[in-house]
């Protein structure tokens, strides 16, 4: 279903974020996602050439971003943190995608979930060596970074599991724009990750979490563990 079709009010698509906070969330430096959002110009020896952005914020006045944008900053993280793929190659794999799949935004769709995946690998993997080792490394990143996105009936992005470390680490946090006004929660529950990791830093340990939530413990050790890495850009 072509996105320009949904519902314009759909909450999924509505601007709740903050440029800061979801660069927190995903792990990114801001100044490294504002160019993904906006694009960047820079020099070249025939003068000031403009690099275009990779996703198109919900609201472009003050950046707000939606639920959709983080799942779009989700994946770009995925190659971009992992294999250090220039800002450049996936501007034009995404382009590539986008005409062969006929979507306006793949990232978002189911079809990036099937053919897309090959598609984008196929063409970075031209861009950036002939090695099949390393286009089936690339495939394995991707194909990990989109089983942390939950989509609904439809093909389209619900429910995102972030990841600060790694794509297979444990999926501890969701972000799900249904529950508690869209803010990352405990997988499965509608307890925030702020009030969390905000009671460990302020003291209290881990089994008492634990107790106080009724979850086992290695779940909130996995968040406290992701908090740190989300925390860290």
């Amino acid at each position: 279903m072509p996105v320009d079709q949904i519902n314009d009010r759909d909450p999924r698509d509505v601007p709740n974020y903050t440029l800061a906070e979801s660069a927190r969330w995903l792990g990114l430096v801001p100044a490294t996602m504002r160019v993904w959002l906006v694009g960047q110009n820079y020099r070249t020896r025939l003068g000031t050439r403009r690099m275009q952005p990779i996703v198109r914020p919900a609201r472009a006045e003050g950046l707000g971003l939606s639920f959709w944008n983080l799942v779009e900053c989700s994946v770009v993280a995925s190659i971009r943190k992992t294999h250090k793929v220039s800002f450049q190659k996936v501007r034009r794999a995404l382009d590539y995608v986008q005409k062969q799949l006929g979507t306006p935004r793949p990232l978002i769709q189911e079809q990036f979930a099937t053919d897309g995946v090959n598609l984008f690998v196929e063409r970075l993997g031209k861009l950036i060596s002939a090695s099949e080792n390393g286009q089936t490394a690339m495939r394995e990143v991707l194909a990990a970074s989109l089983t942390r996105i939950e989509r609904d009936d439809k093909g389209l992005a619900a429910r995102l599991f972030p990841w600060s470390h790694r794509p297979s680490e444990p999926m501890v946090v969701s972000v799900d724009p249904r529950v508690s006004f869209g803010r990352p929660v405990l997988a499965n529950t509608g307890i925030t990750v702020e009030v969390v990791l905000g009671r460990f830093w302020a003291g209290d340990t881990i089994e008492h979490l634990a107790r106080d939530y009724r979850v086992a413990a290695e779940r909130i050790e996995e968040l406290v563990r992701w908090g740190g890495g989300a925390t860290a850009a």
